[in-house]
């Protein structure tokens, strides 16, 4: 057969390896403002603001008062003392989505209450099954496996409350929508699968027996944070810690110490005191450093300080916390805070003024433990044992925040940590309402976490098109995330086509040039240079990439090959570009620090094969090796979180013989077993750990 030319072939992979990027050029930013569209948007709220008239039609749900937006986060609720409402609830499966209204009684689940032993009750939890709160509802019970919509939840417990307190329900997460009933009223709507939401109860709780009925609805639409439509198992439930709040009348709701943007030795920060007079006194102290500071309140609660102190600074190597101790007229709080500083300079970034190199691995909210979504501190400390093990001193939380438990073990463990809200691939970035959730649910990311040192990343994305809309939105929340935490780095996981062609050429130059010998390097050819050249990199302090050379890419490169007339396999091709791999460079048109987001190849733990074999582990384990000898040729990497840790359910991966609806891209198996990868990692990981 004759050779293909090789200008044709750089013609060849312009236009069909990177189509993509030339529409995302065509749909580029052009300088004018873009225009979201409008319609009306649903808030996460909290108390009905008016009765419902007697004239309400009798087949229409009772609690249609409107209700107005839920009170600020109360933060540092695992330090807190408070009720916990953890345990075995009560749930009634709603498919259909009838409990909203029943007509018998005027009233749905929620609203649904017994007043004598002789009445009729409708939707009766009574003998009803159980399912353990925290805990996802899919991996519970067999015939809930795959189970989408909606269930009502109810617990019922003692209380006692006082007339000079009040009461909150806290949830730390529960997916998707959540609508909260005390003792029959509807008194809160949640959006978001994870992130934490509370709402004042005093008053709705009655001396004895209280019951708290939820309604969780695991979908979510087209116009959510996420989608209907994501790349992970959607675990239904309350997923996270319930507890009920008793505070005094005036209490400490939340507060935020860091170091000062570009100092070492320089704390500020702010308490908030829900219902405090003006003026009225805030004390801060730090055992540790013998430091006691007395502030005043404003008009708006808030009490600000700014002082100086010859600081033991955190670090991975040496993850040194603070005990923090704010009181103020009748509530104390206290915390275990770290100071460090997080910045970049041109292709670095600076922890505490020297350079990091970020040894790291995404990981999904998957238990390593049991099936099912992790929740407790078991399950916190046994991924920080797995992380320690790989040599890492970073994780990727993808592609959602994960629960309280496991941000706070990486902060005492000394693992950095990038956090990510789940704007995700399909997101409507056209609407201003799905903006506005995302702003809504990045805020109580921000609230819960922003004490937690190893929290050195925020990211806004993870693999979104380039288009117009897509900018103006995340522009937008990049300014919204900034607004409300300048002290860490911004970032997100981009995908970028440059070089691509220029790699399409390399690989079928090779292969043309004699297929006998597929590796052999060609004289004066030059190494290929792969460009991250997406314009949201220009609002980013860091660029994370992620890229699938080895993986995804081959089965392209083959097919525009035999259309035009070189006839290869994609084995051939995964030889050349796995053995030729050190050739290639990533690179940014920006003088920023790049991280290496995801890389990866899936394998099924056990499989066995050569070097092109897909889903064996010596495939996977090759790709590593080769994509490790890349990344140690592009300077401006400063880290990487390859995909993924551990094997977790998918839904869209219906392979079957090795996916059977499993992202099979883990170092470790589904159950825990690891991969030839995962020493491959490790290897890499200490001997960079061996040269700081």
């Amino acid at each position: 057969m004759k050779p293909a030319n090789p200008g044709a072939l750089v013609l060849l992979f312009t236009l069909v390896l990177v189509g993509c990027a030339d529409e995302a050029d065509r749909q580029s930013p052009s300088g004018d403002a873009f225009v979201f569209e409008p319609g009306a948007c649903e808030v996460a709220a909290t108390l009905p603001v008016e009765e419902v008239s007697e004239d309400t039609p009798f087949f229409q749900p009772r609690d249609i008062r409107p209700l107005r937006s839920l009170s600020p986060l109360i933060g540092n609720v695992p330090n807190r003392e408070s009720h916990s409402l953890n345990g075995e609830w009560r749930f009634i499966v709603d498919q259909l989505q009838i409990g909203d209204v029943n007509p018998l009684l005027q009233g749905g689940v929620g609203t649904n209450q017994r007043h004598g032993p002789d009445e009729l009750l409708e939707y009766s939890f009574d003998g009803a099954p159980g399912l353990r709160v925290p805990g996802d509802w899919n991996t519970q019970h067999p015939e809930l496996f795959w189970y989408r919509g909606v269930i009502w939840y109810q617990i019922e417990f003692e209380f006692e409350p006082a007339d000079d307190r009040r009461q909150f329900l806290y949830f730390g997460g529960g997916n998707y929508r959540k609508d909260v009933y005390v003792n029959g009223q509807l008194l809160a709507r949640h959006k978001g699968g994870f992130t934490p939401f509370n709402v004042e109860v005093t008053g709705h709780l009655v001396a004895g027996r209280n019951a708290v009925t939820v309604r969780v609805d695991s979908l979510s639409g087209p116009d959510e944070v996420p989608t209907e439509y994501n790349d992970w198992m959607n675990y239904g439930g309350l997923t996270r810690e319930v507890a009920l709040l008793d505070l005094p009348a005036s209490f400490i709701r939340n507060f935020r110490l860091q170091l000062e943007k570009g100092s070492l030795d320089t704390i500020t920060g702010w308490v908030d005191v829900d219902a405090a007079s003006s003026g009225q006194p805030v004390v801060l102290a730090i055992p540790e450093l013998d430091f006691t500071q007395e502030a005043r309140v404003d008009d708006h609660g808030r009490a600000l300080f700014r002082f100086r102190a010859d600081l033991r600074l955190w670090s991975p190597a040496d993850p040194h916390r603070y005990r923090v101790e704010i009181s103020s007229a009748g509530d104390r709080v206290a915390d275990q805070i770290g100071f460090r500083s997080i910045v970049t300079e041109g292709e670095q970034i600076l922890l505490n003024g020297e350079p990091l190199y970020l040894r790291g691995v995404s990981m999904h909210e998957e238990s390593l433990l049991r099936p099912g979504r992790a929740w407790g501190p078991e399950d916190a400390a046994a991924a920080i044992r797995t992380l320690q093990g790989l040599n890492a001193n970073f994780v990727r939380l993808a592609h959602y925040p994960h629960n309280e438990y496991m941000v706070r073990a990486a902060d005492a463990a000394g693992i950095l940590v990038w956090s990510e809200l789940p704007v995700y691939h399909n997101i409507n970035f056209s609407r201003e309402c799905t903006l506005q959730e995302a702003q809504r649910q990045f805020a109580e990311m921000i609230a819960r976490d922003q004490n937690r040192a190893a929290v050195v990343l925020w990211s806004i994305a993870n693999e979104t098109p380039n288009t117009d809309a897509r900018n103006a939105f995340l522009r937008e929340l990049a300014a919204h995330v900034r607004g409300l935490d300048d002290s860490r780095l911004l970032s997100a996981a981009l995908l970028g086509f440059g070089g691509m062609e220029a790699i399409g050429s390399y690989v079928g130059k090779k292969l043309a040039a004699d297929k006998s010998v597929v590796a052999r390097l060609l004289p004066g050819d030059d190494p290929v240079r792969i460009v991250i050249d997406d314009p949201l990199g220009e609002v980013l302090d860091v660029i994370g990439f992620n890229e699938y050379l080895g993986w995804y890419m081959a089965p392209f490169i083959a097919d525009a090959l035999r259309d035009r007339g070189l006839e290869v396999t994609e084995g051939e091709v995964r030889e050349v570009m796995l053995s030729e791999m050190d050739k290639f460079t990533l690179d940014t048109e920006f003088d920023k620090p790049v991280i290496i987001s995801e890389f990866g190849a899936g394998a099924k733990h056990g499989v066995r094969g050569d070097g092109v074999t897909v889903f064996s582990e010596d495939y996977q384990a090759r790709v590593y090796q080769s994509q490790l000898r890349m990344l140690d040729n592009s300077p401006a990497v400063r880290g990487m979180s390859p995909w993924i840790l551990k094997d977790f359910r998918a839904p869209y991966r219906l392979h079957t013989q090795f996916q059977d609806y499993w992202n099979r891209k883990g170092l470790l198996s589904e159950t825990g077993e690891p991969k030839l990868a995962f020493q491959v990692l490790a290897d890499h990981y200490a001997s960079l750990r061996d040269e700081k």
